[in-house]
C-alpha cells in the first residue's frame, strides 16, 4: 500500500473510531458559509462521521490500489466523491479545522506577494501561521487566486503527509477569513538564511558546511523526497530550493511549503501525466519545466535536489552573480551546470557523480530518491555519525 494511502488511512482511523460518540459542535463561519466546491457538501457531523468512516473502509478494502490498477468500484466511487468534498468539510471530517480563538500572534516571520507568515502559539505550542493577506482574502485578481490556490493546495497536501523530514501539518482554519495554515516551528529558519547568516558572519566568505553536516542534510532532503515520490497518487514538489528547506534547534532539515506541489493524477493521459509548465524558482528549475514539457514527472526534484546538494557542499549558491532567469534557459538551452571539481575534491567520486546524474539534462537518467538515498547513507556509513550542530554553532 503506498505512503500516502497510509497516510489517509491513519488519518481517517482517528475519525472513525469516534463514530458514534457524541455529535461535536459545528464549525460556525466567521464570514458566512464557504463557497460551494465540487462534491456533495455535507453539514452534519454524524455525516462526516459516515463520510470518513466509509472512505476508510474503502481504502482498506483495496490495499493493491494504485493509479495503474484503479478501476471503477464502489469502493473507487467512495474515495472520489471524499477527495471532492469542499476542504472546509475535510477539515471537519478529518478533524483538523481548529478554531481561530485558540491562535496567538506574535512575531511576523515574512511576507509574500499575497501571504504572511506568523510566529504564533496554539495550545501551548510555537508554531508557524500562514494566511492570506486581508485584502488578498477578499479580492478577485489573479495574484490573489493564485496566493489562494497556492494555500490551499499546501493544506490539502500537507493534511495527509506525515514524515520525520516534511515539515508537520497541524490544522487549518478554512472557515472563514483569513485562510490560515498551521505548521510546526522551525527554529532554526530556512538553510538559505541559515547559509547567508554564516557567510556574515565569516566577513563574505562562503562558509563550507562540515562534511558530516552535508551528508546529514543531503541523507534528509532525499528521504522525503523518496517519500513523496513513493505516495500513491506520487507527489511532486516543484519548488525545491534552499529556502524551501527548514531546519530545526538542532539544524536537521525538513521539507516545507508545498504551495507548489502537484498531486499526479489518477487518471493518465495518452499514458503519461500532463503538468503545467514553468512552475517553481528558476535557479533551480530543471530544463523540462523551463521547456513547458507537460509530461514532466517526479524526476524535476531530483534535478533540482543536484542543485542544492552542490549548494550545501560549498555554501555557494549556484551562479550566484548571474539573474536565475538566465540560469534556467542556459540550463536548459546549453547543458549549463556548476563546477563539480571543488565537490569531487571535498567529498569524493561518489558524491560528486551523484551530483552530476541528479541534474542529468535526460530525466531518465537521473536516480529516484531511493537511490539517491541508498548511495548517501553508504557515504554516511563511511563517516562518523552526522553531528549534531545547533543553530548557533
Amino acid at each position: 500500500m503506498g505512503a500516502h494511502l497510509r497516510t489517509d488511512i491513519d488519518y481517517l482511523k482517528l475519525v472513525s473510531m469516534e463514530a458514534g460518540a457524541a455529535a461535536t459542535s459545528k464549525a460556525t463561519a466567521e464570514a458566512g458559509k464557504p463557497e460551494q466546491q465540487a462534491g456533495k457538501d455535507v453539514e452534519s457531523e454524524a455525516e462526516l462521521r459516515k463520510l470518513a468512516t466509509d472512505a476508510l473502509k474503502a481504502m482498506q478494502s483495496k490495499p493493491g490500489l494504485s493509479a495503474d490498477s484503479m478501476s471503477k468500484s464502489p469502493s473507487t466511487e467512495i474515495l472520489e466523491n471524499y477527495n471532492q468534498q469542499p476542504l472546509h468539510v475535510r477539515s471537519r471530517a478529518e478533524q483538523w479545522e481548529l478554531p481561530r480563538k485558540e491562535i496567538q500572534l506574535t512575531d511576523k516571520l515574512g511576507e509574500g506577494d499575497g501571504g504572511v507568515i506568523y510566529h504564533a502559539h496554539w495550545r501551548g505550542l510555537d508554531v508557524v501561521a500562514k494566511m492570506l493577506k486581508a485584502d488578498t482574502d477578499r479580492a478577485s485578481n489573479i495574484d490573489s487566486d493564485v496566493a489562494k490556490a497556492d494555500l490551499i493546495n499546501e493544506i490539502s497536501v500537507l493534511s495527509r503527509l506525515r514524515h520525520p523530514n516534511l515539515v508537520m501539518f497541524l490544522g487549518a482554519c478554512t472557515i472563514g477569513v483569513p485562510l490560515i495554515i498551521l505548521n510546526e516551528y522551525m527554529s532554526g529558519g530556512n538553510l538559505e538564511d541559515y547559509l547567508i547568516s554564516k557567510r556574515k558572519e565569516q566577513g563574505g566568505k562562503a562558509w563550507q558546511p562540515p562534511p558530516k553536516l552535508v551528508l546529514q542534510w543531503s541523507i534528509e532532503l532525499a528521504r522525503a523526497l523518496c517519500f513523496l515520490h513513493n505516495c500513491s497518487p506520487i507527489i511532486i514538489h516543484r519548488d525545491l530550493k534552499p529556502a524551501n528547506l527548514l531546519l530545526n534547534e538542532d539544524c536537521h532539515l525538513k521539507v516545507g511549503d508545498f504551495g507548489l506541489s502537484k498531486v499526479k493524477d489518477l487518471q493518465k493521459l495518452s499514458g503519461t501525466y500532463r503538468m503545467t509548465g514553468k512552475t517553481g524558482s528558476m535557479r533551480y528549475m530543471a530544463p523540462e519545466v523551463y521547456q513547458d514539457d507537460p509530461q514532466y514527472d517526479e524526476k524535476v526534484d531530483i534535478y533540482s535536489s543536484g542543485l542544492i546538494l552542490w549548494y550545501i557542499s560549498l555554501g555557494e549558491r549556484p551562479f550566484d552573480r548571474v539573474p536565475a532567469e538566465v540560469v534556467a534557459e542556459k540550463a536548459a538551452r546549453s547543458g549549463l551546470r556548476p563546477n563539480l571539481e571543488p565537490v569531487r575534491a571535498r567529498f569524493g567520486p561518489e558524491f560528486a557523480d551523484l551530483v552530476a546524474q541528479a541534474w542529468h539534462g535526460d530525466p531518465p537518467q537521473r536516480p529516484s530518491a531511493g537511490q539517491m538515498v541508498e548511495l548517501l547513507e553508504q557515504l554516511g556509513q563511511s563517516v562518523s555519525k552526522p553531528s549534531v550542530l545547533r543553530r548557533s554553532g
